[in-house]
């Protein structure tokens, strides 16, 4: 697989790291967005995780990052909150690789996994949302 073949629209959702059972699956949501990536030769990445999109435009982090292949496909991403909006103070760094797909494997999409830990805290007093939360994710990439 080449790098450029991360470029996509993906569903992306992360997930707290609890290792008990859970009864409601929703007790393990961290987040569902929507990730958009492009890949420049030699595996420059930049995009944007939407948090919202309406008539005033969207609401997101900006992404940058860099892809590797070798032995399969790795990346790392940088998430910053957009100037001027509500995640403005955001910042989260992502690591993660392109799943296999399996040789017999029906209706399999191309997905990505791997951590995601927020870098700097953000919000305040109450809404203080504290630097090194981690979690896993996964995102599934949609139709072109």
């Amino acid at each position: 697989m080449d790098t450029a073949d991360l470029a996509g629209t993906y569903t992306y959702r992360s997930f707290f790291e609890v290792p008990e059972p859970v009864d409601d699956f929703n007790l393990l949501r961290f987040a569902q967005l929507e990730l958009r990536l492009s890949v420049e030769p030699g595996g420059a990445i930049s995009g944007i995780l939407v948090f919202s999109e309406d008539g005033d435009g969207l609401l997101g982090m900006d992404i940058t990052g860099k892809a590797t292949s070798g032995s399969g496909v790795h990346f790392t991403l940088t998430g910053r909150g957009q100037p001027h909006t509500p995640i403005s103070d955001f910042h989260y760094e992502y690591e993660g690789i392109v799943l296999p797909h399996w040789a017999e494997g029906r209706n399999q999409r191309q997905t990505l996994a791997g951590t995601v830990l927020r870098a700097e805290d953000h919000g305040s007093g109450d809404d203080l949302a504290p630097a090194g939360q981690t979690a896993g994710f996964l995102a599934v990439k949609r139709d072109a």
